[in-house]
């Protein structure tokens, strides 16, 4: 994430058909991401201004994703609402050796174009981690938009 002038510029915004932000991505490939330090890297954001009345936040890594639904009022220290596994994600757009990292603008790749196909619905939800995006609604609420990298909020 990207503060310029106090204004702020996720790694990826995804918009709706209408220009409302949906949701806040972030791509973090620390190895070992946890859910302790996934909450305190969204802790940050939300103590910088970053997820006011957006309805998700997606922090993902290429081992592990976390989503949160946002509530009207967001609390700095809540925990990811959902965990999920990556590693199918990263398999189907890249070929890599098992456990090989990503550098990062490699991964950003990868989850923008993974995102813009669900948003397509090209997609299907049969594995991990469609099932449980779907069960988050997530995906329902993103068909139709647009996914856009560096967008200022």
């Amino acid at each position: 994430m990207t503060i310029s002038q106090s204004r702020l510029r996720p790694d990826l915004l995804i918009r709706s058909s209408e220009g409302y932000p949906i949701a806040v991505v972030e791509v973090k490939n620390q190895l070992n991401l946890s859910r302790d330090v996934a909450t305190k890297f969204r802790r940050n954001m939300v103590a910088h201004g970053l997820l006011p009345q957006i309805p998700y936040f997606l922090l993902v890594s290429q081992d592990v994703g976390y989503l949160w639904r946002e509530p009207k009022y967001v609390n700095y220290n809540t925990p990811p609402t959902y965990e999920f596994p990556m590693d199918k994600v990263v398999a189907r757009y890249l070929k890599r050796d098992p456990g090989q990292r990503l550098y990062g603008a490699e991964l950003e790749l990868v989850v923008l174009q993974w995102l813009t196909d669900l948003t397509q619905a090209t997609q299907k939800n049969v594995e991990e981690p469609e099932i449980t995006l779907s069960i988050s609604g997530f995906i329902e609420s993103i068909k139709g938009a647009t996914v856009l990298a560096e967008e200022e909020i």
